[in-house]
């Protein structure tokens, strides 16, 4: 059958106006998710929420990632609470902010196992201990031995007061029996600023923050909390290896929702970061700063993080650390 003139230029026009439409609706599909990050730019957490971030794109998805730093991530735990609980916004966070935090902040606002819903998570990763180039150590046992001799110098830093990598220097110390102070930071990064340039020694950190200054000499990584050597650190040795097993401590960066979040909000949030972080270029960007993808089901986090929190409420008690803040 032809089609006369007028016949054509109706079905073009109809076919326009169509076009027009299926636009409309996939500029309409591309949703915003705001990504909350408890610590400052160029540090670990933020580095995994920008990776994932990118991921995202692939599920129609722009990731906005609001770094609102302080106190140790609680700022950005308290500022997302009073979101809409919408499914609009979620946070990284480090699994250790809802599972020691508990247990030494006696004002704390939140409960970690109760107030967020656990979505996805994005990888599991070690700690690191380094130094920097004005102390002499090679060794960890080089480390303690400096330590004792230099008792006014020994002293540790951290992303935060009352992060595992708090508690980790904690039991170094203890299991060491030497005198080590300290040092709380806002994020790993200006920890480790300082320690490259020489203001404290070391630094107990995400592997991942350690790894670049390592290879290109601006800091010693004397051991890790892994339990193996890594490919990519094959001259560093596990703190096991160093007289330490019990600091042998994983820990995983999860995306969190407020608890109130629909049922169906969340079940579209899981999908969508379950599936960012399974892209190939997101797990390669991770592997390379030796985290390990991870993905688990919304039981088993809560079922991990369960476990961590009374693991965690042990160590926490035998130290006797409590905050006042």
């Amino acid at each position: 059958m032809q089609l006369n003139r007028r016949q054509t230029l109706a079905l073009f026009g109809a076919s326009v106006v169509a076009q027009g439409f299926t636009t409309l609706a996939v500029a309409q599909a591309v949703r915003k998710l705001n990504i909350l990050v408890g610590y400052p730019a160029g540090g670990a957490p933020d580095t995994v929420a920008r990776a994932v971030g990118e991921g995202l794109r692939s599920q129609g998805c722009t990731a906005l990632i609001d770094n609102k730093s302080g106190a140790g991530g609680r700022l950005a735990a308290d500022i997302l609470l009073a979101e809409p609980a919408d499914g609009s916004a979620v946070m990284l966070v480090p699994g250790g902010n809802l599972t020691i935090y508990p247990h030494i902040y006696t004002k704390l606002r939140y409960n970690g196992l109760k107030d967020f819903a656990p979505l996805a998570t994005a990888c599991e990763f070690a700690f690191g201990m380094a130094v920097g180039p004005d102390v002499p150590a090679k060794t960890l046992a080089d480390f303690i031995a400096w330590a004792r001799a230099n008792p006014g110098k020994a002293q540790f830093g951290s992303p935060g007061a009352g992060s595992a990598m708090h508690f980790i220097g904690v039991q170094l110390a203890a299991q060491a029996t030497v005198e080590l102070r300290h040092i709380p930071y806002r994020g790993g990064a200006p920890a480790l600023n300082d320690v490259m340039g020489g203001t404290i020694p070391a630094l107990f950190t995400t592997l991942s923050n350690l790894v670049q200054p390592h290879k290109a000499g601006k800091v010693r990584i004397l051991a890790h909390s892994a339990a193996r050597r890594l490919p990519g650190l094959p001259d560093v040795p596990t703190f096991s290896e160093s007289g330490f097993p019990a600091l042998t401590i994983s820990e995983m960066f999860l995306f969190v929702a407020p608890a109130r979040t629909t049922v169906a909000a969340q079940k579209d949030l899981v999908a969508m970061l379950s599936a960012a972080v399974a892209e190939p270029g997101v797990r390669s960007v991770l592997e390379a700063a030796e985290y390990t993808p991870l993905t688990l089901s919304q039981s088993a986090i809560a079922s991990r993080l369960a476990a961590e929190y009374a693991n965690w409420g042990a160590l926490v008690k035998s130290t006797g650390y409590k905050s006042d803040d």
